[in-house]
């Protein structure tokens, strides 16, 4: 049964009366009531399973949250490295105004391999031209490391980073081929110096004979072959002998040359220098065999030269020559079809502008890095 209730009296006739009554009702409360039931598991588990399922309900979330930022960062870094990359391809691609660039330095190597290709024509003979062009271009093969090696090699196809390694390795070893050379060169300009003064010595000049100075064998030394007969008991030989000027006709005086439409009838020449000239003929035919006291001229070679010129000009003329042709087949030694050889240096320039020209065109990919 529920307790009886005070009466409250009128507040106009009461008021204070009426609110204590009011607050007594508001005080008057039934008591809770607390159910029991045993289901059998331990009081505390209760409290466990609770905290449980919140840090699951935390975790979970948190974790897929963590598995994708993981997998976006990935693709975003993978991205980044391949952007980086196309970066990478198009900074050393370069132009050919951008030293230390593929097309800088392959424009470099164009422009020496057609200063060799000249020399080749005169078979790479001493130059102080070709030379000095070789020291002024040299210096465009000077790479500065932090254009090429900046670059995140790592970033680049690893076929494209063992390009530019076989490259910028040949660039310093053609280099240093041209420096070894000019140094060389400068060291045996003396030696060159002296052999030319020798040549142009045994040289014949338009005052001394005419028609043997313009022609392709200007040597004033020839070889006068000479056999034992029954009225001159000479030896069986050869004698290098000094050729003078011309006889025209039958004077009996050498001139420089014979009238305009003469040819000359005989050539001074002695075999002992200062001494009298002695009136011969010159052996010019192709016959098998040739008769005895007839002047031959003698034939371009390297013993004649060496003769000639001296050993030192002559071993320096041929390492000269040695020196330019191996640089010329490491640059551009060129096929039947005048193009490049495999594996010259050209060569790997021009496969590897053309395939940093085809990375560098690659369109970029999205990446938070960016």
């Amino acid at each position: 049964m529920q307790p009886a209730q005070p009466v409250i009296p009128n507040a106009a006739d009461d008021p204070f009366g009426a609110m204590n009554a009011m607050a007594a009702v508001g005080t008057v409360q039934r008591a809770p009531e607390i159910v029991i039931v045993n289901d059998g598991k331990p009081v505390e588990n209760v409290g466990h399973k609770s905290t449980g399922a919140t840090i699951a309900r935390l975790a979970i979330p948190a974790a897929i949250a963590l598995i994708l930022g993981i997998a976006i960062g990935k693709i975003g870094e993978s991205a980044s490295s391949y952007n980086s990359g196309l970066s990478d391809a198009k900074a050393i691609l370069g132009d050919k105004t951008t030293p230390s660039t593929v097309a800088s330095l392959k424009q470099t190597l164009s422009q020496i391999d057609t200063l060799l290709d000249d020399a080749k024509k005169n078979q790479f003979r001493y130059s102080a031209k070709l030379d000095a062009e070789l020291e002024k271009l040299v210096q465009k093969l000077d790479v500065k490391q932090e254009v090429v090696f900046r670059a995140k090699q790592n970033a680049l196809d690893a076929d494209v980073s063992s390009q530019i390694l076989t490259f910028y390795s040949g660039i310093a070893e053609v280099k240093s081929m041209v420096d070894t050379h000019l140094k060389s060169a400068k060291a045996d300009a003396l030696a060159f110096k002296k052999a030319k003064d020798k040549q142009d010595e045994a040289s014949l000049k338009e005052g001394e004979n005419a028609p043997l100075a313009g022609s392709n064998n200007p040597l004033r030394y020839g070889v006068m072959l000479q056999a034992p007969t029954e009225q001159d008991k000479v030896e069986f030989g050869a004698k290098i002998v000094e050729i003078g000027g011309v006889y025209c006709g039958a004077g009996g005086s050498p001139t420089t040359k014979c009238n305009e439409g003469e040819a000359p009838s005989a050539f001074a020449y002695r075999a002992e220098p200062g001494a009298t000239w002695t009136k011969g003929d010159l052996a010019q035919g192709g016959t098998d065999s040739v008769p005895t006291k007839k002047v031959v001229q003698l034939l371009p070679g390297g013993v004649r030269d060496s003769l000639i010129k001296g050993s030192e000009g002559v071993a320096s003329e041929v390492y000269y020559q040695r020196r330019l042709r191996t640089l010329y087949e490491r640059i551009c030694k060129r096929d039947n079809s005048d193009k490049c050889q495999s594996n010259t240096l050209l060569d790997v320039g021009n496969k590897l502008e053309s395939r940093l020209q085809a990375e560098s065109s690659k369109g970029t990919r999205f990446s938070f890095f960016m």
